[in-house]
C-alpha cells in the first residue's frame, strides 16, 4: 500500500477552494484545516467556528477569511484533507475482493479516526482531489472486476455505503441520563440485563439472544468483517450469473 501521505502528483481541479488572497500573517489554508480538524475531533462539530479557530491559530476571524471563503468551504477542505489517509492498494495483480476489501476497511478506519466529521460523509459532495482519488480507485477495481454501466453504480454504492455508514454506526454515542458518565462496557451490561429480564413468552428470541451468543466475538470489527464478506459473496454472485 502507498503511505497516508502519498497522493501522486497535484491534481488541479478548477472548482476546488485554493488561496483566495494574500494575508500578512504567517498563515496558509493547510494550517487552518489542520486546526480546524483538530477542533472538531476534540469538540464535534459544534466546537468549529471562525471565531474559535481563529483563537486557536492567534490570529483574528478575518484572517482566516483571506484563505477560505467561509465554514462551508471550510467543512470541505476539512473532509477532503482526512480522505487523504486513506491508504490504496495499487497491487493489482491482487484478486478484486481483497482490493476491494481493503479499500472498505480503510475508509471505515479513517471515518473512525475522525467520528464527529464521519456524519458529514456523504452528505456533502464530494468533488476535492483526495475524495475523487479514492472514487477513481474503487470504480477501476469495481469495473476490472467486470462490472460495467448501471451494475457497476450499484456494486460501488453498495461497497462504499456500507463502508461509510458502518463508521457513523462505529462513532454514534449513546445518549440520555441512563448512559452519562458510563463506560461502553457498563452499558453494553446494562443493554444485556435489560434483555435477559424481559418476559420470555413475549420476547423469546432476545432472552435467549445473550446465552446463546459469544458476547466478545461480535464486536464491531467482526461485525463490520462478516457483513464485508457477505456484501463481497453477493457482488461474486451477481458477477457469475451474468
Amino acid at each position: 500500500m502507498a503511505d497516508a501521505g502519498d497522493r501522486g502528483q497535484p491534481v488541479r481541479l478548477p472548482w476546488w477552494p485554493r488561496e483566495h488572497g494574500a494575508s500578512r500573517e504567517p498563515l496558509r489554508q493547510a494550517q487552518i484545516v489542520a486546526t480546524a480538524i483538530k477542533l472538531i475531533d476534540a469538540e464535534g462539530q459544534d466546537g468549529l467556528s471562525m471565531r474559535r479557530l481563529g483563537q486557536e491559530l492567534g490570529v483574528g476571524p478575518m484572517s482566516i477569511y483571506g484563505h477560505v471563503r467561509n465554514k462551508d468551504e471550510l467543512i470541505d477542505l476539512v473532509l477532503d484533507e482526512i480522505a487523504a489517509e486513506v491508504r490504496l492498494d495499487d497491487d493489482t495483480s491482487a484478486p478484486w475482493r481483497s482490493r476491494v476489501a481493503s479499500v472498505a476497511r480503510e475508509i471505515r478506519a479513517m471515518l473512525r479516526r475522525h467520528r464527529h466529521l464521519a456524519p458529514l460523509a456523504g452528505t456533502r459532495i464530494s468533488m476535492g482531489p483526495n475524495s475523487l482519488r479514492i472514487i477513481e480507485h474503487l470504480m477501476s477495481i469495481v469495473r476490472e472486476a467486470g462490472f460495467e454501466g448501471t451494475r457497476l453504480a450499484f456494486a460501488f454504492a453498495a461497497i462504499i455505503n456500507f463502508a461509510i455508514g458502518t463508521a457513523i454506526m462505529d462513532g454514534r454515542g449513546l445518549t440520555g441520563p441512563a448512559t452519562k458518565g458510563k463506560t461502553d462496557e457498563e452499558l453494553q451490561a446494562i443493554v444485556f440485563g435489560m434483555y435477559a429480564a424481559l418476559p420470555p413468552d413475549q420476547f423469546p428470541n432476545l432472552v435467549r439472544f445473550i446465552p446463546e451468543t459469544d458476547v466478545e466475538g461480535v464486536d464491531e470489527d467482526a461485525q463490520f468483517e462478516y457483513a464485508l464478506q457477505l456484501i463481497l459473496d453477493g457482488l461474486e454472485v451477481d458477477l457469475a450469473r451474468t
